[in-house]
């Protein structure tokens, strides 16, 4: 026996019947019969049913001027249930419609209240609920609150927009049933009307979570709502808005997301919604020229009136593209009017006027009071009764009584205009706002996310940020925060300006719109150049405002931070209450840790003389060295260290230098300690004994254990050195370091630590320090082996090295006669390496090119001459056997006294003058001279002065 579960495959076909005339409208009734046959397999069928059904065509243009031939055929060609055969039939009864006594007289707004009626009478339960639910996007629209699921649990987590359900009216009605599925869809295949009615009903289905699934089985129903979709929403906001928003009841579930992809409906949305702007915009524009004083602009008349006329017809044009084009009846049955032009042209017959935009504007304004009038009976369709509703006495009457240059009546017009404005931008921006949650929600998938920015999903967003609704507003910023993560996204906001934007969001009311908002902005203040935007459009007094707002505090806190990383913007804080607001927060807070983001805020604006001032005004020095000290707050012990750097500042820190000194032996938090260095090493002032600090808190063991090498942290041992040459500066302190053999510590410190350019660099400046010093300079150079270390140091490769190496080597070179010597030699083969190299080089190929020159067949020397021959023979003996002797045992070119074996040995005798250079520079440097920057001559140069050749002999040079 077969079940439910066996069945496979459903098939429908129906068969025509009988044509009747509507009992009370001008209406047609058409009898059929629908078969539907289940089959489990291929011919088997295994359930048969057959249901007799009727259908209703109102015939809303039928009036005594109606050619019932002409609309028989339309009849026909339009209702696939009636065969071309029956054409006779359906002309004599609309002849019989149209000559009947009881409707005659009615005219075609008394055919619409009919229709209902009718409909109420027939099919009772169907037409009831479609009545119910005809209102619904009229009711979206009305009410003006936002869109929100009522599905309990979906949008996958992307928030935004979460406003109370308007919708929630409309789900009383009982009568709305999942298994009354296939009439609803029947109705998508009417006129508009019922095809906003069928999607209504189906969107209150689609809103309870719990017909979703049966809704997505049935495929024949989101066929027909995307291709009415796709095909009709230019015609009605309130079919899209309606089935838009059943696609969104799916979109809140991320397993529905293949369903929306495999019906296109994103990318329907971002077309619906890239129209919709633009058609608002272009409305907007032609309002603002409707504003203009005449004669404002610099056009001649006749220009300005054709730009006018032309403007009043794209205007007219884009009001009443919401108007259904199927809807209008044949122009040959609508009542002819007197002064109607023969080719229809509405525009050009009011351009020809005298007061074309008068006319106009009536025009629109007839519509737009249909519209508004008609959207709780009809879902916001405009039926023909509207535009019979301007008869020609009316518009005659307002072409009398109105006058273009009349500024009162222009005003009213302006003000009627704006009223239209505003009621058709509330209708479309529930439009926009279903239609942006739905690609929210969608956005869920980085590839689907991708596609909508190739799309300019971006500039959609930034252009929809000048609306003023508020959850259409709340849902963009979110939106546009979720996708400013992105860097291609981040760079075309910036382009589009979207930092002007923002301001005017900071200004609501809605505490949700502000918060949203100020997430934007703190993702966009990552980058600086969008930084230095919102710095100009001034936006630090407004985030200011927000510090002692509790629930935007933490967001504006963290904004204010990425703002103070910038110097320029540190100084304008002083012209704000941030500081000193900021600093009060910090004290006064009852936890034991402060906020991190305000106090990382304060480190930055610390940094800032005048800021500093403000943070130590009214005691607040005292009150931020309490809290420190209470709670060894590491990140406050920053914030006071930065004050210490302003030396303005520095004498208010005196009273603390004890405290500072002994927490440093009690304190176990490196981090702490770390920032008591640093506060103890920017001190440098002449008024503080140093020694006596070492010594009454015992603090040179507790230093030579920190500079044991990988004993401590770097950032500790770094700041420990700092520490020391700042103590250095003391004469006491440098001969404390040099009996407590703290000198040595840091040599072997410097050994370890050669890669470390900050460490090497401290080291060398306590070195420095202590040179500076008589009575210490002696054992620096003889009993240490910092000379040579700073030889070596001498041509490294970072800048500030090289320059404390050169002072350095400088009063040693004074001290030290032998000092001097090696110094000079070091300095003249490092300024000449390269042309040593060079005479090298040369050397070498001139000696092989002389013996191959010399080589004779009688001669029995090798090919190549002996490694003990070259070292033996004298190349450049030119004063005889004798001298060469005698120079032989001083040649440094020899392999016993040169590192260069093959450099020849120079015929020019070192010149007196290099000696009265150097003992002249060493008697002015004795005398007293304190230049810290004074720097031996290069070789160079002093071979310049002294007439040298360029084959300067170097070992004279040598100790």
């Amino acid at each position: 026996m077969q079940t439910n579960d066996d069945a496979k495959f459903i098939k429908k076909r129906w068969k025509g019947g009988s044509i009747e005339p509507h009992p009370t409208d001008k209406a047609l009734i058409v009898n059929y019969q629908l078969e539907a046959t289940v089959f489990g397999e291929p011919n088997n069928p295994m359930i048969e049913e057959k249901k007799h059904c009727q259908k209703i065509i109102r015939l809303r243009s039928l009036n005594a001027k109606t050619d019932p031939a002409a609309l028989a055929r339309e009849v026909v060609d339009k209702c696939d249930l009636i065969h071309k055969s029956q054409l006779n039939d359906v002309e004599q009864i609309i002849f019989y419609l149209k000559n009947r006594k009881d409707n005659a007289s009615n005219d075609i707004a008394d055919n619409n209240t009919h229709s209902r009626r009718s409909a109420a009478l027939h099919n009772s339960h169907t037409r009831s609920s479609a009545r119910s639910h005809s209102s619904v996007a009229a009711m979206s629209s009305s009410t003006g609150s936002g869109i929100s699921s009522a599905n309990g649990g979906g949008g996958g987590g992307n928030g935004g927009g979460s406003g109370s359900n308007n919708l929630s009216a409309a789900t009383s009605t009982p009568d709305v049933s999942i298994n009354h599925i296939d009439e609803y869809v029947e109705l998508l295949y009417e006129e508009l009307g019922e095809r906003i009615r069928g999607s209504a009903m189906i969107l209150q289905m689609a809103r309870n979570p719990d017909n979703l699934e049966e809704l997505e089985k049935n495929e024949a129903c989101l066929s027909a709502l995307s291709r009415v979709l796709r095909e009709d929403w230019r015609k009605s906001l309130d079919l899209s808005t309606n089935i838009i928003y059943i696609f969104f009841c799916f979109s809140t579930y991320t397993k529905f997301h293949p369903l929306i992809v495999q019906y296109k409906i994103g990318s329907l949305c971002m077309d619906v919604i890239d129209y919709e702007l633009r058609r608002y915009e272009t409305m907007r524009n032609e309002l603002d020229v409707r504003k203009q004083p005449n004669g404002s602009t610099p056009q001649s008349a006749k220009a300005s009136k054709e730009k006018l006329n032309r403007s009043t017809d794209d205007f007219l044009d884009i009001m009443n593209e919401e108007k259904p084009k199927e809807m209008e009846p044949p122009r040959r049955r609508i009542p002819e009017l007197k002064q109607r032009p023969k080719s229809g042209n509405w525009s050009s017959f009011h351009g020809s006027m005298s007061s074309s935009l008068i006319k106009s504007q009536i025009l629109n304004s007839s519509y737009h009071d249909a519209l508004c009038a008609g959207a709780s009976g009809a879902g916001g369709d405009i039926s023909a009764s509207a535009v019979a509703a301007m008869t020609p006495e009316f518009k005659a009457q307002s072409n009398e009584s109105l006058d273009r240059n009349d500024p009162k009546v222009k005003k009213e017009e302006i003000d009627r205009l704006n009223k239209q404005l505003k009621i058709f931008a509330k209708k479309q921006e529930q439009l926009l706002r279903v239609a942006f949650y739905l690609l929210l929600n969608m956005a869920e998938n980085v590839k689907l996310e991708e596609k909508m920015r190739r799309k300019h999903i971006v500039k959609m967003l930034v252009k929809a940020l000048d609306r003023q609704n508020i959850d259409l507003l709340m849902l963009v910023s979110t939106f546009l925060k979720k996708l400013s993560i992105v860097g291609d996204n981040k760079d075309e906001m910036c382009a589009l300006n979207i930092v002007a934007k923002l301001p005017r969001l900071f200004q609501s009311s809605h505490t949700d719109l502000v918060q949203v908002t100020l997430k934007l902005v703190f993702n966009l203040s990552f980058d600086g150049g969008l930084r230095r935007k919102m710095i100009a459009a001034g936006y630090l007094p407004i985030l200011v405002m927000f510090i002692n707002d509790e629930k935007h505090h933490g967001i504006a806190v963290k904004i204010l931070y990425h703002m103070s990383l910038d110097d320029k913007v540190k100084a304008m804080f002083t012209q704000t209450e941030c500081v000193q607001m900021a600093t009060d927060a910090i004290i006064l807070n009852l936890n034991v840790k402060v906020d991190l983001d305000l106090i990382a805020l304060c480190i930055n604006l610390s940094l800032n003389r005048r800021n500093a001032q403000i943070m130590v005004e009214n005691q607040r020095l005292h009150s931020l060295m309490d809290r420190a000290f209470k709670y060894q707050d590491a990140l406050l012990m920053k914030l006071l260290r930065n004050l210490s750097q302003h030396e303005s500042l520095q004498l208010q820190f005196i009273d603390y230098v004890g405290d500072l000194a002994r927490i440093l032996s009690i304190c176990d938090d490196e981090s702490f300690i770390v920032e008591c260095l640093g506060i103890l090493g920017n001190l440098a002032l002449t008024d503080l004994d140093y020694s006596q600090i070492l010594q009454n808190f015992q603090l040179i063991p507790w230093i030579r254990e920190i500079l044991v090498p990988c004993a401590r942290l770097d950032d500790l041992v770094l700041d420990t050195i700092v520490y020391l040459g700042t103590c250095a500066c003391d004469e006491l302190c440098a001969l404390l370091f040099c009996r407590a053999k703290v000198v040595i510590s840091l040599i072997e410190l410097l050994k370890a630590k050669q890669e470390d350019d900050e460490i090497v660099l401290q080291i060398i400046f306590v070195f420095q320090q202590i040179l500076r010093h008589e009575s210490t300079r002696e054992y620096m150079i003889k009993e240490t082996e910092s000379p040579a270390y700073l030889i070596d140091l001498m041509h490294d490769k970072n800048e500030e090295i090289r320059k404390v190496c050169d002072y350095c080597l400088d009063i040693i070179a004074i001290s030290d006669t032998e000092w001097a010597k090696r110094i000079k030699l070091e300095k003249f083969r490092n300024h000449n390496s390269q042309w040593l190299c060079m005479v090298e080089s040369q050397q070498d190929q001139d000696n092989e090119h002389d013996y191959v020159d010399n080589e004779d067949d009688e001669n029995d020397l090798d090919t190549y001459l002996r490694s003990e021959y070259l070292d033996n023979c004298d190349l450049y003996n030119q004063e005889g056997d004798n001298d060469s002797q005698s120079n032989n045992s001083n040649n440094p070119a020899s392999p016993a006294m040169s590192t260069y074996n093959s450099r020849p040995v120079s015929t020019y005798r070192r010149s007196q003058d290099l000696d009265e250079l150097y003992n002249m520079t060493s008697s002015s440097k004795s005398q007293g001279s304190s230049d810290n920057n004074f720097i031996f001559k290069s070789n160079k140069s002093l071979d310049a002065e002294a007439g040298l050749h360029e084959e300067q002999q170097p070992q004279l040079l040598m100790a």
